[in-house]
């Protein structure tokens, strides 16, 4: 196994945190068109041929073949995923790496330069694989609505076959803004949305701590934000490891292999296709979403019990003291009059015009 080793025909990847330029192969294979793919106007879109299919490893495009025609047997000729995550965490380059071309630019530091989500269709024969790109869901300190609400109207138009939650392998615990983060985006796009993802952690390549395995250490990354995303999924996500950098580890193939073995690329096709073929389509259903909306079932219902608790309880209280007591005019039905209560008050009266006139002559 040798690192870095590149196959005679493959495109060399970019090393995360390494600056690129945006690729196109001779043929225009990367050209934007923006009459195909997603409808949406505020989404950039790149459709073509899957030309650079061709400089993956023969090990690798029988996998992804295998796969595809999986998916072709079943009627289904299109593949749609879509990625979400954090800022820096590598969307971008995972990209990049799963079509094989310097598609989506990332900055010297590794973080992705898009400020909208961007769509990149590769067709190859008759099945074609969409990836949806999005920008960081954090800005500053706090999540960034804006990019939830986008993806909403992607999904309202798109169907999410599935959607690759992407963190890195390298930090080592679950922040309060990444609960933060799951929490939003149950909120605004459905807890629903976690029944189509997957975990994927990049930087796949990292040594474990001392005194830990390379399956220990990421066992407890991966069980960490399990634990934090199963709150509102309900359930435990499927995971994958990626390394996108060019300097990993190659098998005879010219594969990228991880420390445990495992060959990245296929492996992470592979959970993407067999997730595809057991949940439904994601698809943005607004009923719910808005936290104005929230409950608004409970309106009749409140509204109701008003009405009974007004006639059955308030009206008679009600009636009840006008019949004894009355108000500050006295009792309102005359046949209830209180003979005591008006003498008195003709009493109280008279006590109350006696001492005015003693003020009176006292002075």
């Amino acid at each position: 196994m040798g690192r870095g080793t590149e196959g005679e025909n493959e495109e060399e990847w970019v090393e995360e945190g390494e600056e690129i330029e945006e690729y196109e192969e001779e043929g225009g294979s990367g050209r934007s068109q923006t009459g195909a793919g997603l409808l949406l106007a505020d989404i950039e879109q790149d459709v073509g041929e899957w030309t650079t299919f061709k400089h993956f490893p023969v090990a690798t495009q029988g996998v992804f073949q295998t796969t595809f025609n999986k998916l072709l047997d079943q009627g289904r000729t299109e593949l749609t995923v879509l990625l979400l995550g954090k800022n820096g965490v590598g969307k971008s380059s995972t990209v990049n790496h799963v079509i094989g071309e310097r598609k989506q630019k990332v900055n010297p530091y590794g973080v992705s330069t898009i400020d909208k989500p961007t769509a990149i269709s590769r067709t190859l024969g008759e099945f074609t694989l969409t990836l949806i790109d999005t920008p960081g869901l954090v800005i500053g300190d706090r999540i960034h609505e804006a990019t939830l609400n986008t993806i909403a109207d992607i999904a309202k138009e798109q169907p999410i076959d599935v959607v690759l939650y992407v963190d890195r392998l390298d930090i080592y615990d679950v922040s309060a803004l990444d609960k933060e983060v799951f929490e939003e985006v149950s909120r605004l796009l459905g807890a629903e949305l976690w029944s189509n993802a997957l975990l994927v952690l990049t930087h796949g390549e990292l040594e474990p701590p001392k005194g830990e395995t390379y399956a220990e250490m990421v066992a407890s990354r991966v069980e960490g934000l399990q634990g934090a995303i199963s709150k509102y999924a309900g359930t435990k996500l499927e995971s994958a490891v990626i390394e996108n950098s060019s300097k990993c580890a190659r098998n005879w193939s010219s594969e990228r292999v991880l420390p445990d073995g495992t060959v990245a690329l296929p492996n992470l096709l592979q959970k993407i296709v067999e997730l595809s073929t057991q949940a439904q389509p994601y698809e943005y259903d607004t009923r719910g979403k808005s936290p104005d909306s929230k409950n608004k079932w409970m309106i009749p219902l409140v509204f109701g019990a008003q009405l009974l608790l007004k006639h059955f309880v308030f009206d008679k209280c009600v009636k009840k003291w006008d019949i004894y007591h009355g108000d500050e005019w006295g009792p309102k039905q005359k046949e209830y009059k209180d003979e005591k209560y008006i003498s008195k008050m003709k009493e109280a009266k008279k006590e109350y015009l006696r001492r005015q006139k003693l003020k009176q002559e006292g002075k």
